[in-house]
């Protein structure tokens, strides 16, 4: 497997307060990584470092082998996320939200693209109407939509089934699934330990700042990830 990204003794302070401590990881090509801990162990931190939109206190990452300034904008441009900051524009409709992703990021056919995704996320009904008046459920399809247009090589995913339906979760899984298949690249931060472990081949347990546990997922049980977070 190739590397896609290394971490080594990575932390992260904010003045006093040590918020990651010593996190030292290597995500490979094609894997499926869910990270899990509780409430205030850092996981969306670290998301944010790995996404680059935080900057650690100390820099020791590569991305594909070379140094993170480096490879910083071809990274960006092979990474597609979901945080808990949306990043759409409220202003502007479905339909021109995907169309700027999607010129940005050089999308063929893209009025098709949209028009199928749209379907796919169950908005055409409301494909015209500005997102600041989207319920928290359709914002967070939206913004898989946005990762559907645009294509990305690696989903870096912070509790991307927050505020989905029940219909929503198995159209999303599937999709999570298919992606993986064709060569994907995963991590994910998430609380539903069930849907998670139905995909992921490997499990980082970020415990009181650092990782505690990094282990395959094969034969894992929902029983472990639970004693593992109330340790």
């Amino acid at each position: 497997m190739s590397v896609l990204l290394n971490l080594e003794s990575v932390s992260k302070r904010f003045g006093y307060r040590t918020i990651l401590d010593n996190i030292s990881f290597t995500l490979n090509a094609g894997e499926f990584v869910m990270l899990i801990g509780n409430n205030g162990a850092g996981k969306s931190t670290l998301l944010r470092i790995i996404s680059s939109l935080m900057k650690p206190t100390n820099e020791k990452i590569s991305f594909c082998e070379t140094n993170q300034k480096e490879f910083l904008l071809e990274w960006l441009q092979i990474m597609g996320s979901i945080t808990h900051e949306n990043r759409l524009y409220g202003d502007l409709s479905s339909i021109d939200n995907l169309r700027l992703f999607g010129t940005l990021y050089g999308v063929e056919e893209l009025k098709l693209k949209i028009d199928e995704i749209l379907a796919k996320i169950d908005l055409t009904h409301v494909a015209q109407l500005p997102v600041r008046n989207f319920s928290s459920g359709m914002t967070k399809r939206l913004m898989i939509g946005r990762l559907m247009l645009c294509q990305p090589k690696i989903l870096i995913l912070d509790e991307p089934y927050t505020g989905l339906d029940q219909h929503s979760f198995r159209w999303f899984q599937q999709y999570l699934q298919e992606f993986h298949q064709r060569g994907g690249t995963v991590f994910m931060v998430t609380h539903q330990l069930e849907l998670g472990l139905e995909l992921a081949t490997r499990v980082l347990v970020l415990h009181r700042q650092t990782i505690m546990h990094d282990i395959s997922a094969a034969g894992l049980s929902m029983d472990q990830c639970s004693a593992w977070l109330e340790e």
